[in-house]
């Protein structure tokens, strides 16, 4: 059934069709918080936002109480912001009975956004191609891991020596997915049956590692199936008994798992102005701007892009990971692809990983584009015809999170753009994220010291 609007909402809640919906905004790493309320209470009150508090924006991943934020601290008695639904994005819940969602927007108790919240920060750059007459759409493609284990058993067990749920490399083998259709085939229903439309998945390279593929639209409407569609994953595969990972790498002998996103730009007449046929690339000028745009910040994004310690470890493996900066065409070692042609025509971020918070990563990738648009940013060089990550002289991407950080705090043109609370914010989880890390021993210090010394 997919989305709802008002009327349908009513009458489902008058027919006891839907008894609980479910108010969720995106924190810092794309997960969803909020409240389940009663449809009633919905209708009466709830319907105009519900109370939440600050420490879901400073949050680290474990749920850890950050430091040194401005935002929120003891200092601010963590206060109370107010997350009031988008009613555009009400839908059905299909995998709980009864159940609806609708995503919220984060606002001040007196008033004004947050600007600190993911959705808020997609919506200013939506708002900016708008301005410049154009609209964004785009498409996701994640990669996940499924487990045969249960958060209890992958926790009882240390996190280590966890059970794929396939034990070969099937990459696009219909025998290997038609093994695991109980599972994928119930997330893509339930899925269509929230209006996410999931256009196919497929077998991935490694052990219990799949693709899920969405259709692509407006760049708002992706970011909220995206951010619906990992969380709704992890649910369905905990209601059937395995787990589901989206960590950019969560074994050291694995493939990585990306989150590629192709994204395309259209005018006031609906027309895609990327395309050129009468180019040697196929690109427009625009085209070719949105693109050195990307290309020319990404290094200085890459805090969005690949947010935690772990994520460069799937950077570091260049079994399909980007680690330069690079671009061309039909050619899997490059940071950016240009695909399609005509109205198809779009160009594909290859660097997030499957990690990354949705909101951000479009953010991210459409602040950049539409920077070179206006900046009139030139491609840095003719396409890349040979493996990348292996051409002499070629600029690398950040190597790890440390040198990541120091761009992005650094970065006049990202603080332009986003704002210097967004980038100090995200800076200090950044550094937070950073800090944690070098408190603990982990297992290679373990494997390659105890002995030894």
């Amino acid at each position: 059934m997919g989305k709802i609007d008002q009327a349908t909402l009513k009458k489902m809640i008058k027919e006891n069709e839907i008894t609980t919906i479910i108010i969720a905004a995106a924190d810092m790493q794309g997960r969803l918080f909020g409240k389940r309320c009663s449809a009633k209470y919905f209708l009466e009150e709830a319907l105009k936002g519900v109370h939440t508090c600050t420490v879901n924006l400073i949050w680290d991943i474990e749920q850890n109480l950050g430091e040194n934020y401005i935002f929120s601290n003891w200092d601010t008695g963590f206060q109370d912001i107010k997350a009031i639904p988008d009613l555009s994005t009400m839908r059905i819940y299909p995998w709980f009975e009864k159940t609806a969602i609708v995503l919220a927007d984060l606002y001040l108790e007196e008033g004004g956004e947050v600007t600190l919240g993911p959705r808020n920060m997609l919506r200013r750059q939506i708002d900016k191609a708008k301005a410049l007459g154009f609209e964004a759409k785009m498409a996701s493609e994640l990669e996940f891991y499924m487990l045969n284990e249960t958060a209890d058993s992958a926790r009882e067990k240390g996190y280590a020596n966890l059970t794929a749920l396939s034990h070969n490399s099937a990459d696009y083998s219909i025998y290997r997915s038609s093994c695991d259709e109980w599972i994928l085939g119930k997330m893509r229903h339930l899925l269509d049956d929230a209006g996410l439309e999931v256009e196919c998945t497929k077998a991935e390279w490694g052990h219990g590692q799949v693709e899920l593929n969405l259709m692509y639209t407006e760049t708002m409407e992706m970011a909220d199936r995206t951010v619906i569609m990992k969380n709704g994953i992890k649910e369905i595969a905990f209601l059937n008994n395995i787990m589901v990972t989206f960590m950019a790498k969560y074994e050291t002998e694995v493939t990585g798992s990306s989150f590629h996103l192709h994204a395309s730009l259209w005018n006031e007449k609906g027309e895609n102005v990327l395309a050129d046929t009468s180019d040697a690339y196929g690109l427009s000028e625009v085209g070719k701007n949105f693109l050195g745009g990307m290309m020319q910040l990404a290094p200085e994004l890459m805090c969005f892009y690949a947010p935690y310690v772990n994520s460069y470890k799937r950077l570091a493996d260049t079994a399909g990971a980007p680690n330069t900066l690079s671009w061309g065409f039909d050619n899997r070692t490059l940071s950016f692809r240009v695909v399609g042609s005509g109205p198809s025509k779009r160009v594909e971020n290859r660097i997030p990983g499957a990690d990354g918070n949705p909101y951000l990563v479009l953010a991210a990738t459409l602040a950049s584009g539409l920077y070179g648009i206006e900046k009139k940013i030139a491609l840095p060089g003719p396409p890349v015809l040979k493996n990348a990550s292996a051409m002499p002289g070629i600029t690398k991407l950040p190597r790890n999170l440390m040198e990541a950080v120091t761009l992005f705090e650094n970065s006049k043109t990202v603080r332009e753009l986003f704002g210097d609370d967004v980038v100090d914010h995200y800076t200090i989880a950044t550094r937070n994220e950073i800090d944690d890390f070098f408190k603990h021993v982990t297992d290679w210090e373990k494997r390659r010291y105890l002995e030894q010394i």
